[in-house]
């Protein structure tokens, strides 16, 4: 039998570190390091990403305006048996019948265009002092004479969210200088012409006012600060997992139009947060005021995407890549009985190893995790023997320090972040796809991440990336015409 320095069994009989060592007691050898002491976690702070835009276009129906200015000028108007005296002469008579295109709408980023043409027949008649009425008529023969109208809106969405328009008619006249488009009764000295494009000014500058009334009523301010505020509050992707999208500055990139509707590309600033927690509390702040857009920022999207590993899960994903592993050195062995992850503090994490073999007990490893960004894995490249576990080893194990141990869990003590990865954006994207309230639905997509780093927490492993894609509002219509009479505007026919 190999013979015991004193020292060795001092340490061996005393109940210390080592408390059975070959003759000492059984055949395997007890290793009762200390845990490792904890210390408090703190989070580090991680650079800040470039604002998120969002964007939101409001929508305006025009077909309200429209509507209002089909009935300042109706389909059809006058009638060709209904004479009107003239002022400047009660002798003289004329009467025409009009039938107007539907209107026409265009939109060049400022001004909102609306026209239409005129086509109508005229007669006039003279009561001279002796003998009968002689009359005359123009566009009875087939080729009526045409009148062209254009009113042009100059539209704006001010910093203070109102939508204002002014609107002007700069032209009601012939559609051509030729004769077709003229309606005079050349011999009577009386000028048809003249009294359409009179009857056709007056009601519009009639009713321009009120159309640019009735737009300025559309109430943008409410509606874009109830939306706003929508994003405040967090949104729930499951059991205590959140989206944030912080919303911040808004600016104008433009307005267009699609269809019958005015276009507001609104475009919402945000910084989006995916984490773990408690609910966020919700709030509600003050619209900011509209800016204008400086340069087109495009549609990119940044996310901070926070999610969480647990160390329960760290630990049973090492269990199944460790236990069961030996080591020999020396003739003796030992293997894996056990693996279990906790936080130490200061950014490091703890590996309690359960030895079995000719070391029984357990030996701790500590270390600070790094993501491997290319192969998306997490791994602790400085694992080694706590300094408990490591004072141990010298006193009596120095044969399993010379052993491939610690290098065997650094290769093998790694984290596959994949199925993780996967599920958090298959999270986000269901998150960024959803009916916030009625009538605004968030959308989203993401089209690539890149993770940043990992925090070791209290509940678990705090894994830190950054997501690029696109998110956008799809916001509801607030102004419309009744149904009915969007059925009266389609089945209008065009002369």
């Amino acid at each position: 039998m190999r013979r015991l320095t004193p020292r060795v069994l001092t340490l061996c009989c005393s109940g210390g570190l080592l408390v059975a060592l070959m003759g000492c007691g059984p055949d395997s050898l007890s290793v009762p390091a200390p845990t490792p002491a904890t210390a408090a976690i703190a989070t580090p702070a991680i650079r800040p990403l470039g604002g998120s835009v969002v964007d939101a276009p409001i929508r305006y129906a025009l077909e309200p305006a429209l509507a209002a200015l089909e009935t300042a000028v109706p389909m059809q108007f006058g009638d060709i048996a209904r004479r009107i005296t003239l002022a400047s002469s009660t002798r003289q008579k004329i009467a025409f019948a009009a039938t107007r295109t539907p209107f026409q709408v265009a939109f060049d980023g400022r001004q909102l265009t609306v026209s239409s043409t005129i086509s109508y027949q005229g007669r006039g008649w003279y009561n001279p002092p002796i003998g009968p009425t002689v009359s005359s008529s123009c566009g009875t023969d087939g080729q009526k004479p045409r009148v062209r109208i254009v009113v042009v809106m100059d539209v704006a969405l001010t910093p203070e969210w109102v939508l204002k328009t002014r609107s002007r008619l700069p032209t009601v006249r012939p559609l051509t200088e030729t004769p077709r488009d003229a309606c005079r009764v050349t011999f009577l000295k009386i000028d048809v012409t003249d009294r359409v494009v009179g009857t056709v000014r007056t009601l519009l500058e009639r009713r321009l006012p009120m159309i640019d009334r009735q737009i300025a009523a559309f109430d943008v301010r409410s509606r874009m600060e109830r939306w706003y505020n929508v994003l405040n509050r967090g949104i729930r992707v499951r059991d205590s997992v959140w989206l944030m999208l912080t919303p911040k500055q808004l600016r104008l990139g433009g307005l267009r139009l699609d269809g019958e509707d005015l276009v507001a590309d609104v475009r919402l600033y945000a910084q989006p947060v995916l984490f773990v927690g408690a609910a966020p509390p919700s709030l509600h702040t003050a619209l900011p005021p509209l800016d204008r857009a400086i340069r087109d920022v495009g549609d990119s999207a940044h996310l901070r995407v926070h999610t969480s590993l647990s160390y329960a899960a760290a630990s049973n994903m090492l269990s199944r890549q460790l236990l069961g592993r030996s080591v020999r050195r020396f003739g003796r062995s030992l293997r894996l009985s056990n693996v279990r992850v906790y936080p130490h503090g200061d950014g490091r994490l703890v590996l309690a190893v359960g030895v079995a073999g000719d070391i029984i007990g357990n030996a701790y490893f500590v270390g600070t995790p790094r993501l491997d960004t290319v192969t998306r894995t997490l791994t602790v490249p400085d694992l080694d023997f706590d300094v408990a576990t490591s004072d141990a080893l010298v006193r009596g194990l120095a044969w399993l320090k010379k052993a491939n141990l610690v290098t065997q869990l650094r290769q093998r003590a790694q984290l596959p972040l994949d199925s993780l990865i996967e599920t958090t954006r298959a999270q986000l994207d269901s998150a960024l796809n959803r009916t916030l309230a009625p009538g605004v639905r968030l959308t989203g997509h993401i089209v690539s991440g890149r993770l940043v780093d990992v925090i070791v927490e209290p509940s678990g492993l705090s894994v830190r990336a950054e997501a690029t894609g696109t998110l956008g509002l799809q916001l509801d219509r607030e102004i419309d015409v009744p149904r009915r009479q969007r059925g009266r505007r389609r089945s209008a026919a065009t002369p």
